[in-house]
């Protein structure tokens, strides 16, 4: 899986695209193995700050995609898949 962490996620993980092995084909597996890779991103990318609201905004392919549950989102081989921080503005 191609992987590119975006603000503030890569300066945390010290890299911004790589590739992930994984077992499984959800988000949630792909969370599970760049903790693993990364162990500081765990408070980051796992821990809502608002209930029921994810704490990144995810893109697949270059769209954005709604998460709600990490394992109903399904990963293809070669979906590139980005991470950044949902900022909130006005």
């Amino acid at each position: 899986m191609d992987v590119e962490l975006l603000v503030p996620y890569n300066r945390i993980a010290k890299t911004q695209r790589f590739k992930v092995e994984m077992e499984g084909n959800t988000l949630e597996k792909l969370l599970e193995a760049l903790i693993r890779l990364f162990p500081a991103l765990k408070g980051h990318l796992m821990e809502e700050e608002i209930p029921g609201a994810s704490p990144f905004l995810l893109l697949i392919n270059g769209r954005v995609v709604q998460v709600e549950d990490p394992s109903e989102i399904s990963l293809k081989p070669g979906d590139r898949v980005g991470f950044t921080r949902v900022v909130a503005g006005g």
